[in-house]
Formats: structure tokens, C-alpha cells, sequence
């Protein structure tokens, strides 16, 4: 039965520290990754096993994304500094919204976009189908 420790661990992109209940080896990847954000960010779906560990990547994609300004809102070195460090991991802001959904999740998302208002070039365009029928 493995041991498990609860520790606190920093999020540079989130800027937050989460108490995290891990194994010994989860420990050593994050050492091994150079950090938790760069674990998080490297580690596969299949291998993080985790719905809380995917929740916080797609909230430092998003993050990395939006390039939000209210990350050290004081500091934009240090901002500047976090971005340029995570650059690599940086993903459209359309692809990151998806990652790490449950199906379920997915799925309501999904419905959500269909249930959205039709661009407005779509309702000119019935109307003027209808004035030709």
C-alpha cells in the first residue's frame, strides 16, 4: 500500500498553493519535471490519472493563453518572466478550454456552443431565402 503525504505546493502560473495529498513518487517526478507547474503542464492524461491534476492544467493553459494580466499585477517582470518560462506549453485558448473534460463535461460544453445565438449573417441570409420563397 503506498504512503501518502500531504504537502503544499506552488503554482507559479496559478500564483496559489494547494494542499495536495501525493506518493513518494509523485514527489520525485515533480522534482524530476523541475517543479510542480512543469509536472503538471508534461504529464500525460493517462499517467497524471487525475481529475483535480487536469482541472489545474487546463487552468494554467487558460491562464498561459489569456496571458492574464492579473498575475503579479504589480510585477510585470515577474509576469513577464513566468510567461517566458512556460512559453513552450502555450496552446490556443479554443484547445485549452478542452482539456482535461470528463466526457460528460465535454458534451455539455458542446451543447452550450450549439445553443449559442446564429451569427447574424445567418438570420440575414434566411430571411432573404424566405423572400425569394
Amino acid at each position: 500500500k503506498p504512503q501518502l503525504f500531504s504537502r503544499k505546493l506552488y503554482s507559479e502560473i496559478l500564483d496559489k498553493t494547494f494542499s495536495i495529498t501525493v506518493t513518494m513518487r509523485t514527489l520525485d517526478l515533480i522534482d524530476a519535471a523541475y517543479g510542480f507547474d512543469f509536472y503538471i503542464l508534461k504529464t500525460p492524461k493517462e499517467d497524471l490519472n487525475s481529475k483535480f491534476g487536469m482541472d489545474l492544467k487546463r487552468a494554467m493553459l487558460l491562464r498561459l493563453a489569456s496571458r492574464d494580466p492579473n498575475l503579479h499585477p504589480n510585477d510585470q517582470s515577474k509576469r513577464q518572466q513566468i510567461y517566458d518560462k512556460y512559453r513552450g506549453f502555450e496552446i490556443p485558448k479554443e484547445e485549452a478550454e478542452w482539456v482535461g473534460l470528463t466526457l460528460a463535461e465535454a458534451v455539455e460544453k458542446q451543447r452550450q456552443l450549439e445553443k449559442k445565438d446564429p451569427p447574424i449573417f445567418k438570420v440575414y441570409v434566411d430571411e432573404l431565402v424566405k423572400q425569394f420563397d
